[in-house]
């Protein structure tokens, strides 16, 4: 039985379910009005102030599960109606304050904000700039600075606040790394979706759809044995499951090559590829960088270009726990090789709305790929398989590699190597602190993980690295961007 880890996942789950169970019954267009209704009832809201809030609310995540605002080409978007419950105001004088004689937070200000009210400090909010000055003067620390979570987790400065103190993403700085959406703690932040798309799919009988499953969801169904997850899918319409460890099998192998050809050219150091949020933290802030980028595709790319190498016609989904792989599927120009993209959420909705229950199910085997593969899950697992080829190379160079746990870690490399003191040569790069089973879309987040993943690698046959490099160069699957 799933358990929620909060309760912003159960509503979306909720809306999720409702809008599968509609598209699978066909009769989606006509419920959709009543689905707000059905899934906030009244006359009492649970979460909100009013009922009327909350079915707002509930409306802007269904335009989102039909793949959000059309004239915005954003993928993670505000919910105007979700987004009004943070303070409006950054710094705040607590009861901390003293009434002090110094008054330093006063001679900071630069704008003649704060003056002093029987003995305390008091901010005119208009007058305020939110420099930060008092706060930082304060030698009682009773200023606080509320920094909403959203504004204080971006890594690039994309969100900022209207006129109507809500936030905005400016799509030009947003990576998509979806942390945002993680932090926010009243889920008004959200990841648009392709579930209708890929239900639609699913029902065609003529069309044969692949799920293709990240390595991170070794960690997401702790409640059942995968295998039983796999029969789940394959009753929902997917055609087969492909482990998406079975490109990582591949790109290892190719990305240690590349590594090898640079550094014998003359180049200083060579980033890894797999992770889109990493590679578009380079483009947004380190441009000067971008060609130190491995050319390699990713996983991902490469298990969907072998699907369709073998099958042209296929319909692959990749499903995992990443928003910026949606963008990556996004921005594919010629090489359409996925068509959709799942998180683990939507998947688990679709199957949640089947009317099995899923321990009854007899498992089926998910056996494609080796440890190494499935390792770049988590934090250091790229790095693990390139060095597990180069150890078997006879070089006459030095590598030395340096995982980059987070995106403030791949911040301090990256200037490093703008600055040209980095004395690494290759840098792994991850947006999401502890890898990809940290995600910001994956269901559960625990100190399990990393056993569940290491277990999975170990349940891994030892001979899948080979048949994958066999498999691919059958296929003549090409393996740079």
């Amino acid at each position: 039985m799933r358990i929620f880890e909060n309760q912003v996942q159960q509503i979306k789950n909720e809306v999720y379910q409702k809008v599968a169970q509609y598209a699978f019954e066909g009769i989606l267009d006509e419920k959709t009005k009543e689905i707000p209704y059905e899934i906030n009832p009244g006359p009492n809201p649970r979460f909100r102030c009013c009922i009327h809030h909350e079915r707002a609310v509930t409306s802007e995540r269904l335009l989102m599960a039909f793949g959000g605002d059309e004239s915005n080409d954003n993928l993670v978007e505000v919910l105007p109606s979700a987004c009004d419950q943070c303070l409006e105001n950054r710094y705040v004088v607590t009861e901390i304050c003293r009434g002090c004689l110094a008054h330093r937070c006063k001679q900071s200000c630069p704008k003649d904000a704060i003056t002093i009210v029987n003995n305390k400090a008091f901010i005119d909010q208009s007058k305020c700039i939110e420099c930060g000055r008092c706060h930082a003067s304060c030698p009682y620390d009773a200023v606080a600075d509320v920094m909403r979570p959203c504004v204080k987790a971006c890594p690039t400065g994309a969100i900022q606040m209207d006129e109507h103190k809500k936030a905005i993403i400016d799509n030009e700085k947003c990576i998509q790394c979806g942390t945002c959406v993680y932090y926010c703690p009243f889920g008004a932040i959200q990841d648009k979706s392709q579930i209708v798309e890929v239900i639609e799919a699913l029902k065609q009988k003529n069309r044969k759809v692949y799920g293709i499953i990240a390595p991170a969801i070794a960690t997401q169904y702790n409640y059942v044995d995968l295998g039983k997850v796999i029969t789940a899918m394959k009753i929902l319409g997917f055609t087969d499951v492909v482990e998406v460890a079975l490109g990582a099998d591949v790109v290892a192998i190719h990305e240690a090559e590349e590594l090898i050809h640079r550094l014998s050219e003359g180049d200083t150091f060579m980033t890894s590829s797999c992770c889109p949020a990493f590679v578009n933290y380079v483009h947004e802030k380190f441009p000067e960088l971008v060609g130190h980028i491995s050319t390699t595709i990713s996983p991902m790319v490469a298990t969907a270009r072998l699907v369709k190498s073998i099958d042209p016609e296929a319909v692959v989904v990749f499903i995992g726990p990443c928003i910026a792989k949606k963008e990556e599927e996004h921005r594919q120009l010629e090489d359409q090789s996925v068509d959709y993209v799942l998180v683990f959420e939507e998947l688990t909705a679709m199957i949640e709305t089947m009317d099995l229950n899923i321990e009854d199910l007899k498992p089926s085997p998910l056996n494609n790929a080796s440890a190494y593969g499935r390792g770049f899950a988590t934090s250091g697992g790229v790095t693990a398989a390139v060095n597990e080829i180069l150890k078997n190379k006879e070089l006459d160079m030095t590598i030395e590699p340096l995982v980059c746990d987070g995106i403030e870690a791949c911040d301090k490399a990256l200037r490093l190597g703008k600055a040209g003191r980095l004395k690494y040569t290759f840098i792994e790069g991850m947006a999401c602190r502890g890898g990809c089973i940290k995600g910001p879309v994956t269901m559960h987040y625990g100190p399990q993980d990393t056993k569940a993943l290491v277990s999975y690698c170990n349940e891994a046959i030892e001979t899948a690295s080979v048949n994958a490099v066999r498999i691919f160069n059958l296929q003549n699957i090409q393996m740079e961007r």
